[in-house]
């Protein structure tokens, strides 16, 4: 986006708009011991060229997906984008409109928002989807807090080490100042153990959160889990990955009660972590708690089909006692994508690209393993990542010395898992190319045969 600035005449004139004889004047309402009395301690101002050049220095520091072959996952993921997403997605009537309310929502957006809901709710098997959220992660915790309101219960929300650790972090920044703790259970098999969790829950158990497939990439059994959250009284909560249903059950179709997910991957770019989409679709009885806006289809008064916003349980539009979260935004122009790229790719499609990440995955993962270096870490099934385990412990070098080749060629655990220090995390889509997983596998070889020859002087 070009930079530019306000001229001194620029700011006379929006102050004389609106009445205000200077900018001060605007802070007024500040009390003056908030007030910072004296300037800011930043190195002098620069040329709008010489900001131009530094912010272009610092943006040289990183590697790009598209400029390195990229098998990086944990969210983010390098997917194709058909380019009828970009060619709808950049038409000026959607990228310029922020999130409309009511009064100025064009029919346009609020077909779109009420077209995307219905394709969500028929992807996920659920009754209702709202018009989307900030991202997965802060669905994940709305989905928490719903669930909390729905059954009245506030002892506690059970979450397995193997959802996202970033969720789970915003989940507990949710419950922070709340009385609900925030219960982790281990998995160190790589899934959830059913005889764990049901020690786990009882009657004060609001909610289980469940990532189907799960961070390590691992394929949960959603029955089991289900069966469990629901002989309890809790609600179960599913974090799902929308490209993974092409080949595995929807959330519906085994008992969660809501669904999160985080939607770039539906026809949204990497761009280094966001911004991204957060969908949430829930069961029709938990309609009322859920945040965000539901647009809607009616007819006007000439019998035309037209659309509203159907509810929004906003404390700015209903009673606070009765209101939901205070999320007022949908990530608009991105759930317009992801209803693109759902349309073009429709459910032949969504098999066909959720097999080749099931294949190609497979086939990288074999092939490493043929390495006497590295084995797989968990021995479950998995979707489009896998966790491979270093036996040299070499992580970091071995990582930097795929860059190096350029490759991306994975996500270290250590950060989030100190047990788990000697192995990365692989994610390899359909786009992926056998050439490249080959290129992957004989890096990472050359790599053990450098990193094994003793230095010499």
């Amino acid at each position: 986006m070009p930079y530019h600035y306000n001229t001194p005449e620029d700011k006379q004139a929006m102050l004389a708009a609106i009445g205000a004889e200077s900018v001060d004047v605007l802070f007024d309402a500040i009390p003056s011991e908030l007030k910072l009395d004296r300037p800011l301690d930043l190195p002098p101002a620069l040329s709008e060229m010489e900001l131009d050049q530094h912010m272009r220095e610092l943006a040289s520091h990183n590697t790009p997906a598209g400029e390195a072959v990229c098998f990086l996952g944990a969210g983010s993921y390098d997917h194709f984008i058909p380019a009828v997403v970009d060619t709808i997605g950049s038409r000026s009537e959607f990228y310029t409109s922020y999130t409309p309310y009511q009064a100025e929502a064009s029919q346009g957006n609020l077909q779109v928002m009420f077209e995307y809901q219905s394709l969500i709710s028929e992807l996920t098997g659920l009754d209702v989807s709202n018009a989307s959220l900030y991202d997965g992660a802060s669905a994940a915790a709305e989905a928490v807090l719903m669930a909390i309101s729905a059954t009245g219960r506030h002892g506690k929300v059970i979450v397995p080490e193997s959802l996202h650790p970033e969720y789970r972090a915003t989940i507990a920044t949710y419950l922070e100042n709340l009385e609900t703790d925030l219960v982790t259970i281990p998995t160190p098999g790589g899934v959830v153990d059913p005889e764990t969790l049901a020690e786990a829950i009882d009657e004060a158990t609001a909610a289980v959160v469940l990532q189907q497939p799960n961070f390590f990439g691992c394929v949960e059994d959603p029955d089991a889990v289900s069966k469990i959250a629901k002989g309890a009284g809790a609600l179960l909560i599913a974090a799902f990955d929308p490209l993974s249903l092409g080949v595995l059950k929807r959330p519906g179709d085994y008992g969660a009660n809501i669904a999160v997910a985080e939607g770039h991957t539906l026809g949204s770019p990497m761009a280094y972590g966001g911004p991204y989409l957060g969908i949430m679709a829930c069961e029709k009885s938990l309609v009322r708690r859920m945040p965000g806006r539901i647009a809607g289809q009616t007819v006007d008064r000439r019998g035309n089909t037209c659309y509203v916003l159907t509810m929004q349980t906003r404390e700015q539009h209903i009673r606070r006692e009765k209101a939901t979260s205070n999320v007022c935004t949908n990530q608009g122009l991105f759930a317009l994508r992801a209803t693109v790229y759902l349309a073009q790719l429709g459910p032949q499609g969504l098999r066909e690209t959720a097999s080749l990440c099931l294949q190609k995955s497979r086939y990288a993962a074999e092939q490493l393993c043929l390495l006497e270096r590295f084995s797989l870490a968990f021995d479950e099934p998995t979707f489009k990542e896998f966790v491979i385990r270093d036996t040299e412990n070499r992580v970091e070098e071995l990582l930097n010395f795929g860059l190096d080749k350029g490759y991306l060629a994975g996500l270290p655990l250590g950060r989030w898992y100190p047990e788990l220090a000697d192995c990365f995390l692989v994610a390899v889509t359909e786009k992926r190319t056998k050439a490249e997983i080959d290129g992957l596998v004989t890096t990472l070889a050359n790599a053990s045969t450098l990193t094994s020859i003793p230095a010499t002087a």
